[in-house]
Formats: structure tokens, C-alpha cells, sequence
């Protein structure tokens, strides 16, 4: 469905209707480990890109087909939906279609706005992520729009967290000889303990990353975890159950959720596997979107991964 996805199966939310509210791949980051490809419409500018009461139509169907089976509402996608300038509009609209909580999985980078922070005050849960101590890393890392410095950021996310009265998870992206040694873990804590969230989630790319050099990190980094952050959240693990589709329609149905959400071909087959389509359907139907370069089926981590071309 056109704007709204899934439900998904999330490693951090369980069930969540995906709400995205952008053209793909619009987002001031073009972060190295992005799992959709890379940033095609790279701009900080905010504005409606599309058509506000052209989601809301889309969310208020959605919200009522899966009013029983989904834990959370979110704003993610295929982009940054802060981006989106009436976001605030959109989490009041799904606030009076259900009693859902409301989540939006951001990067953090426009907390430094005062409406921003106003605007996600709004939702339950804001999960942003943190990648980096320090400009020259937060460069390197997420390759964010000039616009954006790093200090005014982190000032942003202290000044959210004084005032949210929601759940403030900051998610980190652990990569090998990037930003995986003591050094650089300990600059992100500092970080951390001057913005205080509610938890922390640490995690690695377990999905194909934009850069082929970008790598996970050896298991001997846990200890290292373990005694620099103590308490948090690890959230590097496959994610399991189905995911929601609309319709009969195997072309429009996958690329509507690889666009958001690159899937494992297990996943695939285990979502789309039915009366209408078996294993071996499914797979020709791949391979033939794959021969039109719609999408292609990429070998990593011993895994087959099926993502946008």
C-alpha cells in the first residue's frame, strides 16, 4: 500500500505499521552501513513531498485492517521523516485513529530545531541513532548534508530527553575498524551520559550495507561493550515472523516492502508462501524481477538478501 507498509516483524517494537511518508531514498544522511541503497534525494530541506491527506487516507485503511495484530505505529521508510513537514499532523491523525502507541525512528539529525523536538514530543517512543563521538567520525560514518554539525545535534538530542516524557532509545551502529575500538566506544559513551536516554541499543549491519567495506564487528567485541556501556540492548539478531502485504499483486507487494525493509529470501518465501504462490513460484517470480533490474539478490553474511536495484 502506497505510504504505509507491513505490518513488520520488529526486533524492537514487534509488530509495527510503517508509516513513510517520503519519495525513496530522500534523507540529509548517506550514512556508509544504509541498508537501502544510497541517499538518490540528498537534501535537509523540509517540506510535504507528497500529498498529506494522500497518507492520511492510506494510514486510516491501514490502521483499521491491522487494528489487532501490531504493537506500534512507526514513522520510518525509505528516508528521514522528520523531512516531512507536517509530521506533527500525521502522528495527531494516527493519535485519532488508534490507541497504538506511536513511534518515529529517526536519525536525530534536526533535533538541534526547536519544532522538531516540539513536533516529536508528540509521539511515545523516538528512536535516533548515534554512530559517532565526534565530528570527524559522525563525517566518516553518516556523510550528513553540510548543514548539520555535529555539536548543535547532540545539544539537540540533551535538550529533547530534558523535556520527553515518552521512551528516548538511542540506537548505535557498531562497524569493524570504523568505529569499534576503545577510543572511539568511549567517545560515543561520553556522548551518551550527557544525553541520558531511556536505553541503549547496540547494533551491527546484519542487512547488506552500501559499502561493501563496511564489515561486522568480531564477537570479542562484546566484552568490550559490556564494560564500557554496562546496561544496554542488543538488537544485533535476524528479526522473525511475517510481513503484512495488501494484496494478490507478488511484484507490487514485495517491492513495496524492499523498498523500506531489504528482506531475507527466507523471509520472502516465509511472508508470500500460499495458496496463490509456492516456494518454487516465488523464486521464479524473484528471478524475474531481477532480470527486469527491479531488484537484486545480493550473498552476505551467509545469507541471500533481496533488495532494490
Amino acid at each position: 500500500m502506497k505510504y504505509v507498509y507491513g505490518p513488520v516483524p520488529s526486533r524492537r517494537l514487534g509488530s509495527s505499521l510503517g508509516i513513510d511518508p517520503l519519495p525513496s531514498k530522500t534523507c540529509n544522511y548517506q550514512c556508509i552501513y544504509c541498508q537501502l541503497g544510497r541517499t538518490t534525494n540528498f537534501t535537509n530541506e523540509r517540506k510535504n513531498y507528497v500529498p498529506k491527506n494522500e497518507i492520511i487516507a492510506k494510514m486510516k485503511t491501514a490502521i483499521k485492517q491491522n487494528k489487532n495484530n501490531i504493537d506500534y505505529i512507526t514513522f520510518v521508510g525509505s528516508g528521514e521523516p522528520t523531512l516531512y513537514r507536517d509530521l506533527g499532523a500525521l502522528i495527531l491523525k494516527v493519535k485519532e485513529f488508534s490507541k497504538k502507541p506511536v513511534c518515529v525512528i529517526t536519525n536525530g539529525a534536526l533535533l538541534y530545531d526547536l519544532e522538531i523536538r516540539n513536533i516529536l514530543m508528540l509521539a511515545d517512543v523516538v528512536l535516533p541513532s548515534l554512530d559517532a563521538g565526534d565530528e570527524k567520525s559522525f563525517i566518516r560514518i553518516n556523510r550528513p548534508h553540510p548543514s548539520i554539525k555535529f555539536d548543535a545535534m547532540i545539544q539537540g538530542f540533551i535538550d529533547f530527553q530534558k523535556n520527553f516524557k515518552g521512551k528516548f532509545w538511542i540506537e548505535i551502529m557498531i562497524m569493524k575498524g570504523i568505529n569499534d575500538s576503545k577510543e572511539k566506544l568511549l567517545k560515543i559513551k561520553e556522548k551518551i551520559d550527557l544525553i541520558r536516554p531511556d536505553r541503549i541499543d547496540i547494533n551491527v549491519p546484519i542487512r547488506p550495507p552500501v559499502e561493501e567495506w563496511v564489515k561486522i564487528p568480531g564477537k570479542n567485541i562484546i566484552s568490550l561493550l559490556n564494560e564500557i556501556f554496562g546496561e544496554y540492548y542488543d538488537i544485533n539478531f535476524p528479526e522473525i515472523g511475517k510481513f503484512g502485504f495488501y494484496s494478490s499483486d507478488f511484484e507490487k507487494e514485495v517491492l513495496s516492502i524492499i523498498e523500506r525493509h531489504p528482506m531475507r529470501q527466507e523471509q520472502i518465501l516465509d511472508t508470500f508462501s500460499s495458496n496463490n504462490f509456492n516456494k518454487d513460484e516465488i523464486l521464479l517470480r524473484l528471478e524475474n524481477l531481477e532480470s527486469k533490474k527491479k531488484i537484486k539478490k545480493i550473498l552476505y553474511d551467509h545469507k541471500i538478501f533481496w533488495k532494490l536495484l
